[in-house]
């Protein structure tokens, strides 16, 4: 397996990377990069329905860097999550503009699995990922990236999708 510190370096320079975490595959790429942003958007198709690109983080400290304005509740959400949340957040920062000029939401997903939180920690940011929910990486993802990273679970495991609102208003898109 290629050393962390390569991987992070190949994102730094706008590389995708496929990433196999406790959902299955995902595809990975630096998100202040519009370069790789813009490539990464390409793959859009291959989301499952109801889905968005999502920033993978690797604690509750990296929640604030992405979304403006975080109610008090979302730091207990993701940090006590103990299967995949994504939680959808009014509005983003910090991101391509490519993504912000598509998306007035950001979706966030604290990562459960511990080599990818030391990628992200070594990365030294987030990661915007396309989330296929697949054991099979699909051709199309396969010929745009650079590396696999991680393990894939025996079975992956669904993400549950909820939206919170800057007051703290809930709601669920994907139970």
């Amino acid at each position: 397996m290629t050393p962390i510190r390569d991987i992070a370096h190949q994102l730094r320079q706008g590389q995708l990377i496929a990433l196999a975490d406790e959902t299955g595959w995902s595809v990975a790429a630096d998100p202040v990069s519009d370069t790789a942003v813009e490539r990464l958007l390409l793959l859009r198709s291959l989301l499952p329905p109801g889905q968005q690109p999502t920033v993978l983080i690797q604690n509750t400290d990296q929640l604030g860097m992405y979304v403006a304005k975080l109610p008090d509740v979302a730091y207990d959400l993701v940090e006590f999550a103990e299967n995949p949340l994504t939680v959808v957040y009014d509005q983003g920062k910090n991101l391509s503009v490519k993504l912000l000029d598509e998306h007035i939401t950001v979706a966030v997903r604290r990562s459960l699995n511990t080599d990818v939180q030391r990628l992200i920690g070594s990365f030294g940011r987030g990661l915007l990922t396309i989330p296929l929910e697949s054991l099979l990486l699909p051709q199309v993802a396969a010929d745009a990236i650079s590396e696999r990273f991680g393990m894939l679970p025996p079975m992956p495991k669904r993400m549950r999708i909820m939206r919170l609102g800057v007051n703290g208003e809930v709601g669920f898109i994907r139970k």
